[in-house]
């Protein structure tokens, strides 16, 4: 282990940045707070459950629902160890155990994991963190367990999930997501630096990853129902599965996408309603919507109302919930049926415009105005209009034209204002001086 930290921080210019701030040791699975803080999943998990609420380097409140997996970081991590490996090995001999062989804890692993019961909950559990940790350990480890008896443990194990939602065994469901987080998420896909995973050859990769999808879906969706068994499940564990969905999605393309079923769209609705970790369940709702087909999907699972009533619920220092989720409202403001849920909510247009030129992105500022043009529309409803104009909409695209915003996004506020300038001009709600001043 000195030796795998002394080659991960062999340049100097790295170690602030790839060193947890926590246990001052090298990061395996980085996670990013609101303020932009990346600790080490464990180290801050240890931290938030030992009773602590704020974030240790700013102090302010934190939870782990606000944590977001820091893939970037990941990847950098990776392709750092990995090229200061390639260099130490190129001078010297490397000893024995510098290169890891498939160790003989991931045989023992596999043979377990095969022959375990869904049934038996508490050998479940014991076999997937013992498996979890030695996945947790090295890329060779993980590629050892997945290529080993011909790929069928991963699907076993989300057979395994499933069942264990479906009956609110809540501990194998933990130790199942554990598993699967430290064996595919942590494991280096095609985009990492290392060697890549046996789930990402070319002809294998889009089923393999859309029975992950289904099977996280399936036990999402056991979760979040009514009633349960002793307890019922607890936030946290459906929190857990909607960051791995979400995790899973961002690597599928659009085969993948094209074949999401209905059930995933109600179930990351589901989780965002219920808070379970709802700023990853409408990004995992945004990467779905990236295909056309599942926008009016999104929309029947009333995800554009949710996205309203979380940024009405939210504070206004949660910046990148509301960049997530007026991303997410202009992606379903491209079809007719998305456009019509946004204007059905009786605070969707108020809060849209709320949030323009209040937070500081401008991703976020360009969202907004997308919605506002996209409900604003040649074909928009007289009653649309009035109600741009009486919460605000329209002077915010006003103000627009006077804010440091891209051009681009000037020029759509402004096509929007000469469109409807007739209307808005006799407006009480408008100051005609600002309308004519711009246009």
């Amino acid at each position: 282990m000195v030796e795998e930290e002394a080659l991960l921080l062999g340049s100097s210019g790295m170690r602030h940045h790839l060193t947890c701030p926590i246990s001052l040791q090298p990061m395996q699975d980085p996670v990013t707070s609101p303020a932009g803080i990346s600790y080490d999943r464990r180290a801050i998990e240890r931290w938030l459950g030992s009773g602590h609420a704020t974030c240790p380097v700013t102090g302010h409140p934190l939870s782990l629902a606000d944590l977001t997996p820091n893939h970037t970081l990941r990847r950098l991590i990776q392709s750092h160890y990995y090229h200061h490996h390639l260099s130490a090995s190129s001078s010297t001999t490397p000893p024995a155990d510098r290169e890891p062989q498939p160790p003989d804890a991931a045989a023992d692993v596999v043979k377990k994991l095969l022959s375990v019961s869904p049934s038996s909950s508490g050998a479940v559990v014991d076999v997937l963190r013992a498996a979890a940790e030695v996945a947790s350990r090295s890329h060779v480890a993980r590629r050892h367990i997945l290529c080993d008896a011909a790929g069928v443990v991963v699907p076993h194990v989300l057979r395994v999930l499933v069942s264990s939602a479906e009956k609110k065994d809540v501990a194998a469901v933990d130790a199942c997501l554990a598993f699967l987080r430290a064996l595919l998420i942590s494991g280096g896909g095609a985009d990492d630096e290392l060697p890549p995973s046996p789930l990402a050859a070319a002809d294998t990769a889009a089923r393999h990853l859309l029975d992950l999808v289904n099977a996280l879906t399936d036990a999402l969706v056991a979760l979040l129902a009514p009633g349960g068994g002793a307890g019922g499940p607890t936030p946290t564990t459906a929190a857990d599965a909607v960051r791995l969905l979400d995790s899973a999605l961002e690597s599928a393309d659009a085969a993948v996408l094209s074949r999401l079923r209905p059930e995933l769209f109600h179930a990351l609705t589901a989780a965002a309603r219920a808070r379970a970790a709802p700023r990853a369940a409408l990004r995992a709702l945004l990467r779905a919507c990236h295909v056309s087909r599942n926008r009016l999907l999104a929309v029947d699972a009333g995800a554009a109302h949710e996205a309203v009533e979380l940024e009405l619920d939210s504070s206004p220092r949660r910046t990148t919930t509301t960049e997530v989720a007026l991303a997410l409202l202009a992606e379903l403001c491209l079809c007719a049926e998305g456009r019509a849920a946004v204007t059905a909510h009786p605070a969707g247009i108020a809060v849209v415009a709320r949030r323009l030129l209040r937070v500081s992105s401008a991703a976020a500022d360009a969202s907004a105005v997308q919605v506002l043009a996209s409900v604003a529309g040649r074909a928009a409803a007289p009653e649309t209009l009035r109600e741009m104009a009486r919460v605000g909409a329209v002077g915010k695209l006003c103000c627009v034209l006077q804010a440091d915003c891209d051009a681009g996004v000037k020029d759509v506020a402004r096509q929007v204002l000469r469109m409807h300038s007739g209307v808005w001009s006799g407006s009480p709600c408008v100051s005609a001086y600002l309308l004519s001043r711009y246009l």
